[in-house]
């Protein structure tokens, strides 16, 4: 039987990109203590929360790609 401590690797990315969402989409005190605070509470959490910034930056890039692409194409000035 599992532990109260145990913590599955889905449930923790899943957790991580909730309180990331919470922070990035409404920045507060409170959010960035919740994070915190469940980051201390297990390693594998901060690994959890790494890789769902991992995800976060890879999708960024997937989104941006394309309008840098069209950018170039048009010869826009990318500074």
């Amino acid at each position: 039987m599992a532990n109260r401590t145990s913590v599955s690797s889905e449930t923790a990315v899943d957790t991580a990109w909730a309180l990331f969402c919470k922070l990035h989409d409404a920045p507060s005190r409170h959010h960035a203590d919740q994070l915190v605070h469940w980051l201390a509470e297990d390693p594998r959490h901060v690994r959890a929360f790494d890789e769902a910034l991992t995800l976060w930056a890879l999708a960024g890039a997937v989104l941006v790609r394309p309008a840098l692409d069209d950018a170039r194409r048009r010869g826009a000035d990318l500074q």
